[in-house]
C-alpha cells in the first residue's frame, strides 16, 4: 500500500510538471491524432484494393487496430519513458535512485507520464465505437470483461517487453537500438492479422516475442475469426502479461544488482 501511495505522489508531481507547458501538450495531442489518421488511411487503401486480408475485412482490421491503440495508449501514458533509462545510465543520473529510501524502479517509473498516450487511447476508443456500430457487436458480460482485461494486459505486455529492453542497459550501457527494433516490430504486427505472415512467423510472435497476444489473439476470440474451435491457449493474454512482467522484473532486479555506475 505504501508503494501505491508513493507511486501516486510521483505521478502527481509528473502531471504538475507537464501542465506547465500547455502549448506542447496540445501540439503533441494533435500530432498523434494526425499520425493515426494517416495509419488508418493507409490501412483503408490497402483493404480497398485487396478487399480483405486473409479472412479479415475492413471492420475487422479496424477492430484490430483500435484494440491495439487502446492498449498502446495506456502503455504510453505510464510507461513510454522506459526508453529514458539508457541516457540516465550513460549520464549517471540513475545513481540518484539507488541512494534514496525508495524502490529505484518505483522512482524511475513514476518520474514521468506521456500525454500523447491519451490521444492514442482516444483514437482507439473512437475506432472501437465505429466498429461496434458498423458490426452491431452484441457481447455477453463475460466477453466485455475479457475485452477490458485484454486491453489492460496488452498494455502490460508492451510495458514488459520495453522494460526488458531498457534493463539491458545495465549490461550494455546502451540498448536504444534493441528497443527501437522491438518497438518497430511491435507496431508493424499490431496493424495486421498475424496469420497472413505464415506459420513460422506466427510461432515466433506467439512463443518468443509474444506480441500476438497484445491484440491478435484477443481479436480472434472476440470476433470468432478461427476456422474451427478456438484453442484454449489463445485466451491466455492475461496470463502472458503476468509471465512477461515476472520475467521483466527478474531481468531488472539482476541488472540493478550488478550495476556499478558508468563513472559520469
Amino acid at each position: 500500500m505504501r508503494c501505491i501511495r508513493l507511486y501516486g505522489q510521483f505521478l502527481r508531481v509528473a502531471v504538475l510538471g507537464k501542465v506547465q507547458y500547455k502549448a506542447d501538450f496540445f501540439v503533441g495531442i494533435i500530432s498523434v491524432l494526425v499520425l493515426n489518421a494517416v495509419n488508418l488511411s493507409l490501412l483503408g487503401i490497402l483493404v480497398y484494393n485487396f478487399n480483405t486480408l486473409g479472412s479479415w475485412g475492413i471492420w475487422d482490421l479496424m477492430f484490430l487496430y483500435s484494440f491495439w491503440m487502446m492498449s498502446r495508449g495506456i502503455y504510453g501514458v505510464f510507461f513510454r519513458h522506459l526508453a529514458d533509462l539508457e541516457e540516465m545510465i550513460v549520464n549517471g543520473t540513475f545513481d540518484a535512485y539507488l541512494v534514496r529510501p525508495a524502490s529505484p524502479f518505483l522512482q524511475f517509473i513514476g518520474k514521468d507520464i506521456s500525454y500523447t498516450g491519451v490521444s492514442d487511447f482516444l483514437v482507439g476508443l473512437l475506432g472501437f465505437g465505429l466498429v461496434s456500430v458498423q458490426t452491431d457487436l452484441q457481447w455477453r458480460a463475460g466477453q466485455w470483461v475479457y475485452f477490458v482485461l485484454c486491453v489492460l494486459s496488452g498494455a502490460l505486455i508492451q510495458m514488459a517487453i520495453n522494460w526488458i529492453g531498457a534493463s539491458l542497459c545495465f549490461w550494455t550501457t546502451r540498448s536504444g537500438a534493441a528497443m527501437s527494433i522491438a518497438e518497430r516490430f511491435t507496431v508493424l504486427m499490431q496493424q495486421y492479422p498475424v496469420d497472413i505472415f505464415g506459420k513460422y512467423f506466427q510461432i515466433f510472435v506467439t512463443c518468443f516475442l509474444p506480441v500476438a497476444f497484445i491484440n491478435y489473439y484477443p481479436s480472434v476470440v472476440l470476433l470468432r475469426k478461427a476456422a474451427g474451435e478456438i484453442p484454449a491457449w489463445q485466451y491466455f493474454t492475461p496470463l502472458v502479461s503476468v509471465l512477461m512482467l515476472v520475467i521483466a522484473a527478474f531481468v531488472w532486479t539482476r541488472g540493478v544488482s550488478r550495476y556499478a555506475g558508468t563513472g559520469n
